[in-house]
């Protein structure tokens, strides 16, 4: 717990006041580096410095039940380049992600590291807008919609998640918003500079945000393909075709809000067909009292496969979700597939700079002969469906400080309690986490 301490002391040092002046050092709109004017052209440098405490009960990124515990610290910097010339724009991100203290090394991750990648390029690409309502984005990017469910990067993770190598192109007036784009993701390689992208799949998509509506409503077509006829299917390999069509809506009325988002997936998995869906649902209510208490209901459900040897893929993809934070819980032990999640949230915010979070999450299996699944990977799995559906329960409880427009301080406590499936499967432990973070702008 060493680790939390000296987090803890940091963040007292940049907050207490003795310490304030800084805030005026780094304000954005003084500093020089900020829209620094070169002939026609404008030059901007900025970024993040991240550090994140760690420790882990009973499980790690990998695995549940380990009867060990995990303590570590994370680093990540991005610094961020910015040149603007009339309707051009370049944009370079390097980043620089560490980890100390890991029982974990780099041969530990056979693709995508999610810990540690020494300064690399996490972006580079050109914006250009050669007529009014339409933008180009060539070149490595970040790619994200709305909750971050079907296009999500994975900040959370400590190298990001996705990062992706495309071609962008946006159209805009005042009843739409569309992106269409292809490209494919980056791995995150220590050993290679720069990372390249997977061989594959290769993404394409359309992502369109309807304007001017009651509530909002988003659309998306998304086509994942790999014909490298190495996708493994119930019935043999074969090639990736995966089409995942489908909508969102995000509202309020009054003190209530609501949101849902429906994807249905089709094609081919190797030698498979698909046929899966997913879920994701929200209820919430804002009380007028002190506190802003704001409390939600939701259900996610990622359909699973209820006959693993019939040549039907019937398990949920995810499409290329985020695994970050509030989504499928802090622990990051459940993901977008074969599963039910039913939980309650509140929030209460004394301050607009102060904020507490309360999270109950009830996990169930969508099919019992399908698989627990971790973000991206198999857990544990009962082809028979003796096991049952209970997963079990996990209770989050965070908070999140933004103490001056430079520095966020967030932290939390969470904990997980199994079902029957786990017990009946294998080591059945409690599990709990903790961390604390700090974040950086300059």
């Amino acid at each position: 717990m060493k680790r939390f301490c000296w987090i803890v002391a940091l963040s007292f040092f940049f907050v207490h006041p003795a310490y304030s002046g800084t805030s005026e050092l780094l304000k954005s709109d003084d500093t020089p580096w900020k829209e620094l004017r070169i002939g026609q052209a404008y030059f901007s440098i900025g970024g993040t410095y991240r550090l994140r405490s760690e420790f882990q009960d009973e499980y790690n990124i990998q695995e549940y039940g380990t009867g060990e515990n995990e303590e570590f610290l994370l680093s990540r910097l991005r610094l961020d380049l910015e040149l603007k010339f009339r309707k051009l724009r370049t944009f370079v991100q390097l980043q620089d992600a560490r980890i100390f203290g890991s029982s974990f090394d780099d041969s530990d991750f056979a693709t995508s590291n999610p810990y540690h990648d020494d300064m690399d390029i996490r972006q580079a690409y050109i914006d250009y807008e050669p007529w009014n309502h339409l933008e180009i984005k060539l070149g490595r990017q970040e790619i994200a919609f709305a909750d971050r469910r079907i296009f999500g990067p994975g900040n959370w993770g400590n190298t990001g998640r996705y990062a992706w190598d495309a071609a962008k192109v946006r159209f805009s007036n005042s009843w739409l918003d569309s992106y269409t784009f292809f490209g494919r993701y980056i791995i995150r390689d220590p050993d290679r500079w720069p990372n390249k992208h997977a061989d594959g799949p290769t993404a394409y998509a359309n992502y369109t945000m309807i304007k001017k509506l009651p509530f909002d409503l988003d659309a998306f077509y998304v086509v994942k393909r790999d014909n490298n006829e190495d996708t493994q299917g119930e019935s043999g390999e074969g090639n990736l075709t995966s089409h995942s069509i489908g909508f969102r809506i995000d509202g309020t009325i009054g003190s209530w809000d609501y949101a849902a988002t429906l994807v249905g997936q089709f094609g081919q998995w190797g030698s498979d067909k698909i046929g899966s869906y997913g879920i994701a649902t929200r209820l919430g209510y804002t009380f007028n009292c002190p506190w802003n208490p704001h409390i939600m209901a939701q259900f996610i459900n990622g359909s699973g496969d209820n006959d693993p040897k019939d040549g039907r893929k019937g398990t949920f993809d995810g499409v290329f979700s985020g695994a970050d934070t509030v989504l499928y819980g802090w622990m990051n032990m459940f993901f977008w597939s074969n599963i039910r999640e039913y939980r309650i949230d509140t929030e209460l915010s004394p301050t607009h700079k102060l904020s507490f979070r309360c999270e109950y999450h009830y996990f169930t299996l969508d099919q019992k002969k399908d698989a627990w699944y971790y973000p991206g990977k198999v857990q544990r799995r009962d082809e028979t469906g003796a096991s049952g559906r209970d997963l079990g329960y996990e209770i989050d409880l965070t908070f999140h400080y933004k103490a001056v427009h430079w520095f966020d301080l967030r932290g939390g406590y969470c904990l997980f309690f199994p079902g029957d499936f786990i017990k009946k499967t294998g080591p059945a432990p409690d599990a709990s986490w903790a961390f604390l973070q700090t974040v950086f702008t300059f």
